[in-house]
């Protein structure tokens, strides 16, 4: 019986979500007729004033079956000529200077309004029930709740074996809602215990803690690096003790409970990081350094950037980079300025250069030991890699690095300097003992496990023939 409720349940939520994008549907629908069965003069009454700007744009479905218009996915109002009223506008300007994917923009999309998300991508998990999910609803739900979105692996694991959470059983996930607020997702039907404990289907996934409230994991590491303060004249939050050593807390617990007040629990403020410095589906990618550079949601996967110059790692993509260009015929575009799909166009051809984007840590699993590549060790060819002499950068410079790569060897690298690291790949036929590979996420190098002489000078004269291929084992 109680199974029975649970299926039920579960089949009026994919009828809710199917409603949902029919009501969708119909509200972008002209006298009823809805959005899949318009016919061409519809849509163009529904792209004539953003064609009249973006003409030559490619049509977002290559299939002429799908008859879509631009308002159906972006919003916006096709019936002026004037850019300020046909966009939608963002709350925050400033961190969009351009239509390019704006430099690790880490939760800006949170603090937007639906409106804008949408007509900036409309396959943001934030709103695509209400745009691809019309046709691909199931598709769009299931999603939602991949370990692509969640990335409770992570989030898991890492609670666990920091002392976050007492329970190998994972309760953390990333979701967002419609608004941008931290939700609670969960499985319907609810899984048996069998379930559970044989399959690892996860009953519900609960929104990350809050770092700035959680109380300590491990009461005793609140005594690390401490200051020299008694109890007696300890702080007060919001009112600095003058006696009190900088960066230092008191040698004390606090007394809102076990490991809190002045303490805080890093090991959450690092997963918090490690999510915005590696985010998934939820959010954009940091579009900040060459070979990293994709969108948010369905997007993320379906509309390709321009990652890799291996025709192995990026197929017929390859010819247009790493550094995130367009080609579109859109004169509205930039050519030159990276942040941009190749193209205004989905696809389910997907080369294995978007993967890395997102696979490519941990550095020396999963994708990149596909191609043959690991992380680079700072050691070997390293004399073509570090300059003649130390670089003594201010404080402003080297924190400007370590926002677009954390490892604090590249403050003493050529690496840091995006010019170098796009075309690192380049120093291949002078190197002796390795290849680096053409894509950087995080602005970290890759290379071959280091090699013999012999297999070197194999791989140098396949560079010399083909320059832009992969040199991998498996290739």
């Amino acid at each position: 019986m109680k199974r029975t409720i649970q299926y039920c349940a579960l089949f009026y939520l994919l009828l809710f979500v199917h409603l949902q994008a029919q009501e969708m549907d119909n509200k972008n629908s002209e006298k009823g007729v809805r959005r899949i069965r318009q016919t061409d003069e519809m849509v163009m009454r529904k792209s004539e004033g953003c064609l009249s700007c973006h003409a030559g744009s490619e049509k977002m479905h290559k299939s002429p079956a799908v008859k879509l218009g631009c308002i159906d996915c972006h919003g916006g109002n096709p019936r002026t000529r004037v850019k300020e009223n046909a966009h939608v506008q963002p709350r925050f300007p400033e961190r969009w200077p351009s239509a390019a994917n704006p430099i690790r923009s880490y939760t800006l999309l949170n603090d937007e309004s639906p409106d804008f998300v949408k007509f900036i991508n409309p396959g943001d998990l934030r709103v695509a029930n209400e745009t691809c999910g019309a046709c691909h609803g199931d598709i769009v739900l299931n999603v939602k709740k991949s370990m692509m979105t969640t990335s409770a692996l992570l989030w898991g694991g890492a609670a666990y074996n920091n002392g976050i959470v007492s329970t190998k059983n994972y309760i953390f996930g990333e979701s967002y809602s419609r608004d941008g607020t931290p939700q609670r997702i969960n499985t319907v039907p609810q899984p048996t215990p069998d379930e559970i404990k044989n399959k690892g289907v996860l009953p519900f996934l609960l929104p990350l803690p809050r770092w700035e409230i959680t109380q300590v994991g491990n009461i005793f590491r609140t005594f690390e690096r401490g200051g020299k303060l008694p109890r007696i004249n300890a702080s007060e939050i919001g009112s600095p003790n003058p006696q009190e050593e900088p960066g230092k807390p008191d040698i004390k617990l606090g007394d809102r409970g076990l490991g809190t007040q002045l303490r805080i629990s890093s090991p959450v403020l690092n997963l918090h990081k490690t999510r915005l410095n590696d985010p998934h589906l939820s959010f954009l990618g940091t579009n900040d350094q060459a070979g990293d550079f994709r969108s948010s949601g369905c997007t993320a996967c379906h509309v390709v950037y321009a990652n890799d110059r291996s025709p192995l790692h990026s197929g017929m993509y390859a010819p247009f980079g790493n550094l995130g260009r367009s080609v579109t015929r859109d004169k509205t575009i930039p050519r030159g300025e990276p942040g941009h799909p190749i193209r205004h166009q989905l696809t389910t051809q997907i080369p294995s250069s978007q993967c890395m984007v997102c696979h490519m840590h941990q550095p020396n699993g999963f994708l990149n030991t596909f191609y043959g590549f690991q992380m680079w060790d700072y050691e070997t060819d390293g004399r073509m890699l570090y300059p003649k002499k130390q670089q003594n950068l201010s404080a402003d410079e080297q924190r400007k690095l370590l926002e677009q790569n954390p490892e604090e060897a590249v403050l003493r690298g050529k690496w840091g300097d995006d010019g170098f690291l796009t075309n690192v790949s380049k120093l291949n036929p002078k190197l002796q003992n390795t290849q680096f590979a053409d894509y950087h996420g995080h602005g970290w190098i890759f290379l071959i496990r280091p090699l013999g002489q012999h297999a070197v000078s194999a791989l140098k004269t396949r560079i010399t023939a083909y320059p832009h291929a992969c040199y991998c084992f498996e290739c």
